[in-house]
């Protein structure tokens, strides 16, 4: 008998502001007309370097902290965003993303700015297992669209295969969890010997 345990949750939210994503893709032409680009996992393309979450815009802030608690919440857990950095991804035609995990923090997300074909892709964890299915799931993602998931997944982001430049916000997000039903006593371990 087969059992699948341990699913992984990927949180696909659509609709953004439509005013809140033009001034953010405003934003990411000019930080890549005036900030160096700060290649990590970018094949062809540009990625800004990483901002603090002050720096965000305020709108957008109230956005994704509100999605976040919203999500997380309904896995039965109230969380609030402690800390968060964010950068533009900017990927002309032919671009693309190497396979990367985002190390030290609890979420992963990616705020699109434009539409996508397909390309933001996760690897199944047990890829080198026998039997397992060593190939990739990608997501249809459009404009507006946030997707958060488990930091720890390995994803990568195939080639750009459109005439427009793909433009994204990626963010690494740290939480501080309760669950929902947790008393607010504090218990502390002592040894009694």
């Amino acid at each position: 008998m087969k059992h699948e345990i341990f699913p992984t949750p990927i949180w696909q939210v659509k609709g953004a502001p439509q005013q809140l994503i033009d001034v953010l893709l405003q934003g990411a032409y000019a930080c890549k007309d005036n900030v160096e680009n700060n290649k990590r996992s970018n094949e062809g393309g540009y990625q800004s370097p990483p901002f603090d979450w002050d720096q965000f815009h305020p709108e957008g802030i109230q956005y994704v902290e509100d999605i976040v608690k919203k999500e997380i919440k309904e896995e039965g857990e109230d969380a609030q965003v402690a800390k968060v950095a964010w950068w533009y991804n900017i990927n002309p035609t032919g671009a693309w993303n190497t396979p990367h995990t985002h190390p030290g923090v609890d979420l992963a997300a990616v705020l699109y700015l434009t539409d996508t074909q397909g390309e933001l892709a996760f690897m199944p964890p047990h890829n080198r297992s026998i039997g397992m299915n060593r190939g990739y799931q990608s997501m249809n993602n459009k404009k507006g669209d946030l997707i958060i998931f488990p930091s720890d997944i390995i994803h990568l982001v195939l080639p750009n295969k459109s005439e427009e430049d793909r433009v994204s916000i990626s963010m690494n997000i740290n939480v501080n969890l309760k669950p929902l039903d947790t008393p607010s006593t504090t218990y502390v371990y002592t040894n009694s010997k």
